[in-house]
């Protein structure tokens, strides 16, 4: 038999080798900390919310999705995101831009640098409300008050009476709302935030009854009906009407408040009634306060951005 030198040698020649790393599927990269802001971003601003607020709600949304803190964040912005995180960033990118507000998101919401629960029970609170603590502060500070009874009418997060407590050690508060279950948000953020504070189920009529308060300070719904369709989308499609809506005139419930105010406040002594409204209300509530209360001092004070947002009532 003859040898086949050419074909024994075509048997024995080894298979070709392939480089494994070529045929494996990529995977994709996970993005970094700074790739997220950028991206999450993006989206905000295409849902509508505007270009001051996008970049640090988006910081937000990811420190929140991440468990991070600020600082955390801030230096780790090389850092790649996880597979959870990215899943968890995703719902609440969904949420938000359905226009859904960030607070209700979080489920909380930072007033006078104290945080407090917020859900769609209650308003969420507004940065221009602190300057009612600093009204009620200054009044008891100016006038020596040692104990003031205080009474905050539609509470609702609590986050005036809670915070007043906080500053105010020493003083008696109520704070009051006809809605239950925005009573039920308040007591929450009263007990995390370990104050005393009296609740009541009463509207600003019947508050009447309890009487002889050093300071009347509320928050209530002042805007008119037929504005309510022009506000934000966060605001008209999420937070609760009652809370909201003042009427055809937008002094449903600020007219038989300041009416009650005689009877509300103490008759002897220092008194103090502190309301926030809006400007096309101010001729309104002048002019009902001056009525009912004609030997006080009433005007007006502005809020951070120049805009007639109090009504103060100072009485002796």
């Amino acid at each position: 038999m003859r040898y086949n030198r050419s074909s024994r040698l075509a048997k024995s020649k080894p298979p070709p080798r392939h480089n494994s790393a070529i045929l494996l599927p990529q995977l994709p990269q996970l993005p970094t900390v700074a790739e997220a802001i950028r991206t999450t971003t993006s989206k905000l601003l295409n849902a509508g919310i505007t270009p001051d607020d996008a970049p640090i709600e988006a910081r937000t949304i990811l420190r929140h999705a991440c468990g991070l803190t600020q600082e955390k964040l801030l230096a780790g912005h090389a850092d790649q995101l996880s597979e959870t995180a990215i899943q968890e960033l995703d719902r609440l990118l969904i949420r938000r831009t359905t226009r859904e507000p960030l607070a209700y998101i979080l489920g909380e919401r930072e007033f006078y640098g104290r945080t407090f629960r917020v859900d769609r029970r209650v308003l969420i609170p507004r940065p221009e409300t602190e300057t009612l603590i600093d009204l009620c502060t200054d009044f008891v500070e100016h006038n020596n008050v040692a104990q003031p009874k205080i009474c905050d009418i539609g509470t609702g997060s609590g986050i005036i009476a809670i915070t007043l407590a906080k500053q105010l050690p020493n003083a008696n508060i109520t704070a009051a709302d006809i809605d239950v279950e925005a009573l039920e948000i308040a007591k929450t953020n009263a007990t995390h935030h370990s104050v005393n504070i009296q609740f009541a189920v009463e509207d600003a009529t019947r508050t009447v009854a309890r009487g002889d308060f050093d300071i009347i300070v509320s928050n209530p719904p002042y805007i008119q009906t037929h504005t309510l369709g022009d506000l934000q989308p966060e605001v008209r499609d999420w937070e609760p009407r009652q809370a909201l809506d003042g009427g055809t005139d937008g002094m449903n419930i600020l007219r038989p408040l300041i009416h009650s105010l005689p009877e509300l406040l103490r008759k002897k002594g220092p008194t103090a009634a502190f309301i926030e409204i809006a400007p096309p209300v101010v001729a309104f509530c002048l002019e009902i306060a001056r009525q009912s209360l004609p030997d006080a001092e009433i005007r007006i004070h502005r809020d951070f951005a120049g805009l007639e947002r109090f009504l103060v009532i100072l009485r002796d």
